[in-house]
């Protein structure tokens, strides 16, 4: 009798010790959810990770990958006189944090998207496709809005200096072969629409 009375205690102590195990486990997965949520909150681009995107808070696919656009989405107008040869949905790089990562580790971008870098004013801009991992056509554009000269096809991951040799204020990248394709060159012309207006060309 004693010796069935030991095993039943021996039996219970066990299974009371696995089911404090197994309950004891629950709170590391608890924690890494929360602790992904917690890294998925951002203020800035550059508390996201790869080619992400801080939007409204959380970082997310850009939306030149997702297509997400809505009604506010900047869109940039190309013209050929009077003519709308080319319209894009944009992201925009304004601040150095924005336009430092520019398009880089993006495995894609849509055929209507690009992303615009707007500067203070005219200036000889040069750029480079470090780290940039897809075809790019870099359109310069001046402070009155005219295209003043068009970068074609920049390889991918090189770091040769890309420019025109004049003075812009924006540069829109878009995907390689776009810019020819919908004659965008020397003399067009480009509007915005949905930026603020002390981004806007002073046409």
């Amino acid at each position: 009798m004693a010796h069935r009375l030991l095993t039943l205690f021996l039996a219970t102590f066990v299974v009371t010790i696995l089911v404090g195990c197994n309950q004891s486990s629950v709170a590391p997965e608890e924690s890494d959810t929360d602790s992904d949520d917690a890294e998925s909150e951002c203020a800035v681009d550059g508390q996201c990770d790869s080619y992400n995107r801080c939007i409204d808070g959380d970082c997310a696919t850009p939306p030149a990958m997702s297509g997400a656009a809505t009604a506010d989405t900047p869109v940039a107008r190309i013209y050929d006189g009077d003519e709308v040869v080319a319209r894009f949905y944009l992201e925009l790089a304004i601040s150095a944090d924005e336009q430092r990562q520019g398009l880089m580790y993006r495995p894609s971008m849509l055929d209507d998207w690009g992303m615009l870098f707007i500067y203070d004013d005219d200036q000889e801009l040069s750029f480079w496709m470090k780290n940039t991992l897809i075809p790019l056509d870099m359109i310069f554009v001046d402070a009155t809005g005219e295209v003043v000269g068009v970068v074609h096809e920049a390889e991918p991951e090189t770091t040769t200096p890309r420019n025109v040799g004049e003075p812009a204020r924006y540069v829109l990248e878009i995907n390689g072969g776009l810019a020819a394709k919908a004659g965008i060159d020397r003399g067009t012309t480009m509007s915005l629409e949905h930026v603020e207006e002390s981004h806007q060309p002073t046409q």
